[in-house]
């Protein structure tokens, strides 16, 4: 009897422990015993339904931060004129603030703007300094002259494409937007704003023929444009792709 009454309670025992190991993981969601009361059921639903659903907002979230941050950084632009012009200052697509913009009135800020202005993304399609506007005969500059007080005083030089009051309207709307103690910005002659030359007789003075002083039309769209009342400049030279880049459509 000792020995059956011993054994009884080893097999005591062991039953109530392995009861144990099914109700541990039972109570962890991970099974659910055939025998369980329906609250018990009920309860374990619940806490496996909030969990999923915990899961699946914590995943969605990360989803959508990982697209933002991708969408900000591919449109992120590194000059900032781009990003004033576009007026994408103190936002998440641009790496610039509104107070980065104000700059003291000196020459060497003068120059520094005129910089970023010609290596814009826009400056890009003006410029002779760029390899696409060179290759269609666009050798147009734009360069400080002097500085008289509050007033500017810049160069225009080579041939543009755009008008030259454009290219000069853009450089002083820049100027001023950075440096507001800017008055005036203008050219030393007036000539310099002409698209076009008079050949005047060196004898009698006279008018004998006018010379086009624009970069040449390429592909004939400027002529179109101002054909059909349009402005060309609104465009410029290039005609750009869905995907961003630019490309030279043959004449």
């Amino acid at each position: 009897q000792k020995y059956y009454g011993g054994r009884s309670k080893i097999i005591t025992m062991k039953s109530t422990f392995f009861h144990c190991l099914i109700a541990i993981p039972c109570a962890l969601g991970f099974a659910t015993p055939s025998s369980s009361s329906p609250s018990l059921d009920n309860s374990l639903a619940t806490s496996r339904s909030k969990s999923a659903t915990a899961f699946t907002t914590l995943a969605s979230r990360r989803t959508i931060a990982a697209s933002s941050s991708t969408g900000r950084s591919s449109t992120k632009l590194h000059n900032i004129y781009d990003d004033w012009s576009l007026d994408l200052l103190s936002s998440s697509q641009s790496e610039y603030m509104y107070e980065d913009l104000i700059l003291p009135l000196d020459e060497e800020c003068i120059e520094q703007c005129l910089e970023e202005f010609m290596d814009s993304d826009y400056g890009k399609t003006m410029f002779g300094r760029h390899d696409m506007p060179a290759s269609v005969g666009i050798t147009g500059e734009i360069e400080f002259e002097s500085l008289d007080g509050p007033e500017v005083i810049l160069s225009l030089y080579g041939k543009f494409w755009h008008r030259r009051e454009t290219v000069l309207g853009k450089a002083a709307m820049y100027l001023n937007a950075r440096i507001p103690e800017i008055t005036s910005v203008q050219v030393s002659s007036p000539e310099e704003l002409s698209d076009f030359e008079d050949v005047t007789d060196e004898f009698t003075g006279a008018v004998v023929g006018r010379v086009d002083k624009r970069a040449p039309d390429f592909d004939g769209d400027r002529e179109t444009m101002e054909y059909q009342g349009l402005d060309p400049d609104a465009r410029g030279p290039f005609v750009f792709s869905a995907g961003g880049g630019s490309m030279i459509r043959p004449a």
